[in-house]
């Protein structure tokens, strides 16, 4: 079992505007990533995401956030320094006339980099009209290649997302990124690993592709049976024909290392939230599809945008929100979703 670091707030060393503008927290980090969830609804129930039908309860959808309130807050945001945006769900493109709040996003000054990551079972239909949008770049899972294995996986086909990648790359929304959450005994380990096939897919369509440690992100998940580290995927012997893993990890501005193919046309990332922390570089904030504000993943210390707004807030009590978001952003978050934690699976989190 992997052993949490234990979590430290310095609350003698104020969050604040740094010289230059950008919202910085308590360790100096500057959070200038936001990453916005416009729905905790899904058209597919991945393992590792959506609790149990039972379990699973979605908000109403007077209680999500409208698109004027997103846009409002993303100014404000914008304004403290945050020049980047992903959209985000639950599944974002079972979201109503999605395009018309992409338009507003990307008009927004200061705005410089808009995302999304998806399922991509929609995609096909959307992609032109996200890319007229100002939609730039594209995130899109893909947990196997096995069409059972996919179904049991997700719930859905895998047919639409391949044709979703392919829309996506047509409509010029590149490079794209193809994600995929490593499950051991599912789609890693053993004879059913997937992750050399998956590399190939990718090169296949011009897509990066980036591996990702399991968290234990979701009520009701046996975490420790799935979890299989990147070092672990990085003993295969398939694994170690495409990748050279005698090269240098690449770190970027985001949570993902790279190593180079060994055929020189690209590279593979892997995001190891478990295994080897990134937090020290982390810059990033969350806005929950409720309007929560979430400086930290694990930890459940959101504060309530929306109905901050919604009472009469103005600008600048949003603003203070946001500073005290970035004040209670801890140095190092904690995995560690147990029945007495009572965390928000990602679902209800966003992507």
């Amino acid at each position: 079992m992997i052993e949490a670091t234990p979590i430290r707030f310095f609350e003698n060393k104020p969050s604040r505007l740094s010289a230059d503008g950008k919202l910085t927290d308590s360790f100096g980090r500057k959070l200038t990533y936001m990453r916005i969830s416009v729905t905790d609804r899904c058209n597919m129930r991945c393992d590792y995401c959506r609790p149990s039908a039972d379990a699973y309860k979605a908000e109403p959808h007077a209680h999500i956030l409208q698109y004027e309130e997103i846009e409002r807050i993303v100014r404000i945001a914008a304004d403290m320094g945050v020049s980047k945006l992903r959209i985000t769900g639950g599944e974002p493109l079972v979201r109503r006339d999605l395009p018309v709040l992409i338009s507003k996003l990307a008009g927004i000054p200061g705005i410089s980099d808009l995302s999304m990551t998806t399922n991509a079972t929609l995609l096909a239909k959307y992609a032109e009209d996200l890319a007229d949008a100002g939609l730039n770049r594209i995130n899109i899972s893909l947990d196997s290649l096995n069409a059972l294995r996919f179904r049991r996986l997700t719930g859905g086909e895998l047919a639409p997302v391949v044709a979703g990648i392919k829309a996506a790359r047509a409509a010029g929304m590149t490079p794209i990124k193809l994600n995929t959450v490593l499950m051991r005994g599912i789609n890693a380990g053993g004879e059913q690993c997937e992750v050399a096939e998956l590399i190939d897919f990718a090169m296949s369509q011009d897509a990066t592709i980036r591996f990702i440690e399991l968290m234990p992100m979701k009520q009701g998940m046996y975490w420790e049976e799935h979890y299989i580290s990147i070092d672990d995927v990085l003993q295969r012997e398939d694994v170690r024909s495409r990748v050279d893993v005698n090269a240098p990890l690449v770190t970027g501005n985001t949570a993902a290392r790279y190593l180079p193919l060994k055929s020189g046309a690209g590279e593979v990332g892997f995001i190891m939230p478990m295994s080897e922390r990134f937090c020290e570089g982390c810059n990033r904030l969350r806005l929950t599809s409720d309007g929560g504000l979430r400086s930290c993943l694990p930890a459940d210390d959101q504060l309530n945008l929306r109905d901050l707004i919604r009472q009469g807030g103005n600008d600048n009590d949003i603003r203070s929100l946001f500073l005290r978001s970035a004040l209670i952003k801890p140095e190092i978050g904690i995995y560690d979703f147990t029945a007495d934690s009572e965390k928000r699976s990602m679902i209800h989190i966003g992507g």
